[in-house]
């Protein structure tokens, strides 16, 4: 006698999966030429941020861009324990962490390679803009939490957490807005969503080409730059300058 599971409910054997959506995942563009929420190539999603959301943090900020939400809170600059050396420059660390929730995947509770990648990146984009030799043999703490991931997460936690520091008195030389470009064959998309990423993504086969890029306007410096996906050098070059016009909008 075969066994069954008592605990599953089956449904009925007629039923056929709900489409994810009515459009063709592998086309960018619809029937006028323009991305699928009506943007053009350039046009980033609008803007949404508030700083002092965490009343127990020295600074923080929540940022929303269409569908992606994520929320920074900073702590110090506070006596760094751990470092028995006497050091003339202080130190910036940076937790990056996805909510179980925030992706179509649930993610684990410990930070995964790719969260610990975006860690090493919001830190190398955000330590030139900030002064760290004005706290010697201290640090500051970043920890940034995506609440919701709708594309373009790691331009938008470097924006976010730039804003955060500001926000916590640490003295910078200029903040540093991001923005990622996901480049596909002529067509370079700023500020991609998620359905981008996947429709880029399902269309080549491969990862999605795509470039994210920080920078200090003030200075009109690069702090930060990681590419992902297989990028000619013109493509690369082209997707920077797209990409630096976008952050100084």
């Amino acid at each position: 006698m075969p066994q069954t599971d008592s605990r599953r409910i089956c449904g009925p054997e007629e039923s056929i999966p709900l489409p994810e959506s009515n459009a063709p995942k592998a086309s960018l563009l619809n029937e006028e030429q323009k991305r699928w929420d009506g943007r053009n190539f350039d046009t980033a999603r609008p803007i949404f941020m508030q700083c002092g959301t965490v009343t127990e943090a020295s600074g923080s900020a929540y940022l929303e861009m269409g569908q992606t939400k994520v929320i920074c809170s900073v702590y110090g600059p506070r006596e760094n324990v751990r470092r028995r050396d006497f050091h003339m420059k202080g130190q910036l660390t940076c937790e990056f962490k996805f909510a179980a929730y925030a992706c179509k995947r649930r993610r684990g509770y410990m930070q995964d390679a790719e969260e610990r990648e975006f860690s090493k990146v919001v830190v190398q984009s955000l330590a030139p803009a900030v002064c760290l030799e004005k706290f010697p043999k201290a640090k500051v703490d970043i920890f940034i939490i995506v609440l919701e991931d709708g594309g373009n997460a790691l331009a938008s936690a470097i924006s976010c957490a730039s804003v955060a520091l500001a926000d916590a008195a640490v003295e910078m030389y200029d903040l540093v807005p991001a923005m990622s470009v996901v480049c596909h064959d002529s067509i370079y998309l700023v500020d991609p969503t998620q359905r981008e990423d996947v429709s880029t993504a399902e269309s080549d086969g491969e990862v999605s080409p795509r470039l994210t890029l920080a920078i200090m306007p003030t200075s009109n410096e690069v702090t930060g730059l990681l590419q992902t996906g297989r990028m000619q050098a013109h493509q690369a070059v082209q997707a920077m300058k797209v990409a630096g016009e976008a952050c100084l909008r």
